[in-house]
């Protein structure tokens, strides 16, 4: 059976049981909100090792192949100016909108977001031991651990070989455990869905939001369905861009019914090499370069939502020297947020507001009542975009094995 079509039966599923489910068991701690919380913690439960495992054997054969610094310059490149790009797209579709505006709330609060200087310390704790307790996705100090033993290793191939050859039948042993997580995801995607669906109906009670959902909703389906299609095509060669795009459909279900990349990002492992035939070692480069270097749709979602918001305190505001602050400070917020994979665009807006300044600083604080919605959209174009772009981003120096969609997982 299909990973889609188990995902979306499980999604459905969802669905139902959030009809005839008493609304106490989906509140904060009710039990279906319990469950859903175990669905997605057992969901990443095994992404983290896959990924530290796969980074320094990857480094390491690449590295004898001379292709090692070629993909991973290529890759980064490539996926900056994809969250550069959505930014300004973002920004773009604000400007078209305009004049909408959302409510200024006083009384809403939100979690707190790791300051720029904060989170380069945590990628260097004085403590090495600390970077395998981190919290809240934040992998990224233990990815650059990953990637210097596989530097250390290329130094020296001879002295290296037994840990690699080590590594190597690890990452296997890991991806057959990530397989097994990907074909159980349909049902851990039940009490997901109805857990989302009662967010969803939540931040939408009152419509005070509406007229700037309508506009997130038709925006991003210009993205997913005419944006994303466009680049595919033009990057991989004038070729038919559906195919690729499809490919990431698992993924891509699995994002939007939990409103979490890293929940999704296990599947995007397996897809990448079951449907689109790209081995383990470009895989463990691209994929931790498209996770923290390349949430095109974290970006995108950030940039329209800091123009609204901009806006609904003054049109006067909207001026090209704020619009050329704000392409700059979106991308730029989306690199630092993206250092945990637990953030979403409310995230990138806390950061961004507090370096735009001018009184702005708490300005996020009106998108914390549809957060969640704004983290599924995101999720949702973040997943397409990262499973797409493997395939785009080094593509002359990666070779691959494209399976016929009527054979993809």
């Amino acid at each position: 059976m299909k990973l889609w079509f188990k995902y979306a039966a499980g999604i459905l599923f969802g669905a139902a049981l959030f009809a005839v489910s008493p609304k106490a068991l989906l509140e904060d701690g009710g039990a279906l909100a319990s469950l859903a919380e175990i669905s997605l913690r057992i969901g990443y439960y095994v992404l983290g090792a896959l990924l530290c495992v796969n980074l320094p054997i990857a480094v390491f054969k690449l590295y004898e192949e001379k292709k090692f610094w070629d993909i991973g310059l290529r890759s980064l490149r490539f996926f900056i100016l994809s969250i550069i790009s959505a930014s300004l797209v973002g920004i773009i579709a604000a400007l078209i909108a305009l004049p909408v505006r959302v409510p200024l709330l006083s009384d809403t609060s939100a979690q707190t977001v790791n300051s720029f200087g904060s989170g380069l310390l945590a990628i260097f704790p004085q403590n090495l031991g600390a970077i395998f307790l981190s919290v809240g996705g934040m992998a990224a100090p233990a990815l650059v651990f990953a990637m210097s033993i596989g530097l250390a290793m290329a130094h020296d191939p001879m002295a290296a070989r037994p840990v690699a050859n080590l590594l190597d039948s690890f990452s296997r042993i890991l991806h057959t455990i990530n397989t097994f997580m990907t074909e159980i995801l349909g049902v851990l995607l039940i009490p997901l869905s109805a857990r989302a669906l009662y967010l969803v109906t939540t931040s939408l009670t009152g419509g005070i939001y509406a007229s700037f959902l309508a506009i997130l909703a038709i925006a991003s389906f210009a993205v997913i369905a005419v944006i994303i299609p466009l680049a595919v095509y033009f990057l991989s060669g004038k070729n038919n861009p559906f195919p690729i795009i499809l490919s990431g459909l698992p993924a891509a279900l699995a994002a939007l019914a939990s409103g979490n990349l890293r929940f999704s990002s296990g599947t995007t492992v397996r897809q990448t090499r079951e449907n689109l035939g790209i081995k383990r070692r470009y895989n463990a480069i691209l994929m931790p370069a498209g996770l923290f270097f390349g949430r095109a749709g974290t970006a995108f979602v950030a940039a329209l939502s800091f123009v609204i918001i901009l806006s609904s305190y003054s049109l006067l505001a909207i001026s090209i020297p704020n619009l050329l602050i704000i392409a700059l400070i979106i991308p730029l917020a989306t690199l630092a947020a993206s250092a945990s994979l637990q953030n979403g665009p409310l995230a990138v807006l806390t950061l961004g507001c507090g370096l735009f300044g001018k009184g702005f600083e708490n300005g996020y604080l009106v998108m914390v009542p549809i957060a969640f919605l704004l983290s599924m959209t995101a999720a949702l174009i973040d997943a397409l975009w990262i499973s797409a772009a493997q395939t785009l981003a080094a593509r002359r120096l990666i070779p691959r094995d494209m399976k016929a969609p009527k054979h993809f997982i």
